[in-house]
Order: C-alpha cells, then sequence, then structure tokens
C-alpha cells in the first residue's frame, strides 16, 4: 500500500487496512461500535488493545476516521463476497438463481464477520452526519447490486407487478443485514435461509 487511507479518503473507500496495531484498533472499535457510538471513545478502544490512548493517532486521524473505516468495512467485506458469488455463476444463471447466490453470500459474509457488519448495520444511523456522508459511497455501490437483481427478477417475470422494486430491494437488504440478530446455526443452516428469503419475494 503507497499511501495510508487515513491521508486520502476516496483510497481509503477502496483499499483495506493493514494488518498490525493498525488492524488491532480497528477490530476492537467494530466490537466496541456494537455497543454504540458513544461507547466507542478512543480510550476504551486502547484499553482493548493494550496500547496508550495517543498511540491510536499514530494510525488514525481521529475516533471518527475509525468509526469510518469499520463502517465501509463491513459493507465492503460483504459487496465482495457477493460480486465474487455472481461472477461465479457465469452469464447463464438465471435471475432466481443469481438473487439466491447474493443472499447467501451477503449472509456467510456478514456472519463470519459479524463485529464489522454489525458496526456497520447498528452505528451508521447515530454516525455524525460527516462521518455518514463518507460511508454512503461504499453503501450505494452495494445497494447498486441489489437494484440490478431486483430489475432482472422483475424483468423475468419473478415479481408481483404491484410491487414496488425499491419496496423488494429494502426488505431484501433489511432481511439479510438484520439476520445476524437471530442466526443460530442449529435452527437453520444458511442455505436455508438464503433458499427461503427469495422464495418468499420471488413468483
Amino acid at each position: 500500500m503507497t499511501q495510508d487511507p487515513a491521508s486520502n479518503p476516496a483510497a481509503g473507500q477502496r483499499q483495506r487496512p493493514e494488518g498490525g496495531a493498525r488492524r488491532q484498533i480497528l477490530n476492537a472499535a467494530a466490537a466496541l461500535l456494537r455497543q454504540g457510538y458513544d461507547a466507542t471513545t478512543t480510550r476504551e478502544i486502547a484499553t482493548r488493545v493494550g496500547i496508550k490512548a495517543g498511540s491510536i493517532y499514530h494510525h488514525f486521524a481521529s475516533k471518527d476516521d475509525i468509526v469510518g473505516t469499520v463502517v465501509n468495512e463491513g459493507v465492503r467485506v460483504v459487496h465482495d463476497a457477493v460480486t465474487a458469488a455472481l461472477e461465479a455463476l457465469g452469464p447463464s444463471a438465471s435471475p432466481r438463481e443469481r438473487m439466491q447466490a447474493a443472499i447467501k453470500a451477503h449472509l456467510r459474509a456478514s456472519l463470519e464477520h459479524s463485529d464489522y457488519t454489525s458496526a456497520s448495520i447498528r452505528a451508521f444511523a447515530f454516525l455524525p452526519a460527516a462521518v455518514q456522508e463518507g460511508c454512503r459511497v461504499e453503501r450505494r455501490r452495494y445497494e447498486e447490486i441489489w437494484r440490478e437483481l431486483v430489475a432482472e427478477a422483475a424483468a423475468a417475470g419473478l415479481l408481483a407487478p404491484a410491487v414496488s422494486q425499491d419496496s423488494v430491494r429494502l426488505l431484501l437488504l433489511g432481511a439479510v443485514n438484520w439476520a445476524g440478530e437471530w442466526y443460530r446455526p442449529e435452527r437453520m443452516s444458511i442455505d436455508e435461509i438464503a433458499h427461503d428469503f427469495a422464495a418468499s419475494i420471488l413468483r
């Protein structure tokens, strides 16, 4: 990596943070953000990592720089997983297969990286406006995948004609995003959930 994302917000949106102390700080912040933005102080982050609070500023410019990085990575994790799953299907896959694959990929990625994805989901509404704005690019990029998937399903006649495509997209995103709140592997497998979610909206 040639440039620190903290000094270049645009680069930070697409580059993964490096490991070491920087990664430990992000991991600690992601866990704290599940409890809320206010609970995520630089002092609490430093305590979890086992460093002095001032040492954080060798790696990040501010608390909000850390929070923005965590929230963006939470979105990027599922974005990359869904993109890879759709590419693996190939061009001959049906809209139904693509929808189900996207749901399954999102669920697997989010449940395996629960701190980051949960932080991204839970904390976003409570972030300062400037931090929210910095995170919207990643969110919109990801939402565009689902906009296209829903449009494909509608064009194939898989949606009820009177149902808004925006409503279907928002319903799906809400379902996959909050699955981590109730998911238990002994109750239902991810494959079963993906099948049932897709079957709930596709004719």
